[in-house]
């Protein structure tokens, strides 16, 4: 599957369609859907309003498929990961080991989107805006692609820690995990100042992407071995 955000073949038709995607993205997240006018995103385009018109019809339907291609991103980032837990719960190979093994591949793959430069960078504002006020069109990126690699984790996580897959426990302790990583993007600011570095390099994932393989193993084997004594 593609990582790369709106994929589009070199004709120039769908070259166009993919300027203005990336565009109402960037505008959108920076500004919000309501404060984002057309005639801004066609700019940041290079292109004329009426384009809009033409291959989404409107704005609403525009900001429709950037949340689509959005989805389609993130099913991409996670697809080994995602290929491979299924694969092994279908074949019930999936053990408490090899499930924090899985934990630690997600949490790594979305560690390494959070590096300045990635695609994940374009997408963070329209997330972040997407998670504190749910827009109508939340309901696609939230069904083509949250809740399976949620409910996915989750799976994984209660497998780990021999806790009630479908627990309000397990939900919790699935987003808190993916917090962890979150954080990374969220608070990057203050980390930054804390490391007196302008951005994080690939020496701090690595270190970053250790010390959460400690809390799994921590988190997961504590909770399992309570449950089992």
């Amino acid at each position: 599957m593609e990582r790369e955000l709106f994929p589009v073949s070199p004709n120039k038709g769908e070259q166009a369609r993919r300027k203005l995607l990336l565009a109402a993205l960037k505008k959108i997240g920076e500004k919000g859907y309501e404060n984002a006018s057309v005639r801004e995103i066609a700019d940041e385009a290079g292109q004329n309003v009426a384009a809009i018109a033409y291959y989404f019809g409107n704005k609403e339907k525009l900001y429709a498929a950037v949340l689509e291609g959005i989805g389609g991103y993130l099913r991409g980032v996670f697809g080994r990961v995602a290929e491979d837990s299924r694969a092994k719960l279908i074949a019930d190979q999936l053990d408490p080991e090899s499930a924090r093994e899985i934990i630690k591949r997600m949490m790594r793959t979305l560690l390494g989107e959070q590096l300045e430069g990635s695609e994940f960078e374009k997408i963070r504002l329209v997330m972040l805006r997407e998670q504190a006020a749910p827009s109508e069109n939340f309901e696609l990126l939230y069904q083509a692609a949250l809740k399976p690699l949620h409910e996915l984790f989750a799976k994984a996580v209660s497998i780990a820690t021999g806790e009630d897959p479908a627990s309000t426990e397990v939900v919790f302790r699935t987003h808190a995990m993916f917090g962890q990583v979150l954080a990374f993007t969220l608070a990057r600011a203050t980390l930054l100042r804390r490391l007196g570095a302008k951005r994080l390099e690939h020496s701090h994932v690595e270190t970053i992407a250790g010390v959460l393989d400690q809390h799994v193993d921590l988190i997961c084997g504590g909770l399992n071995a309570t449950r089992q004594s």
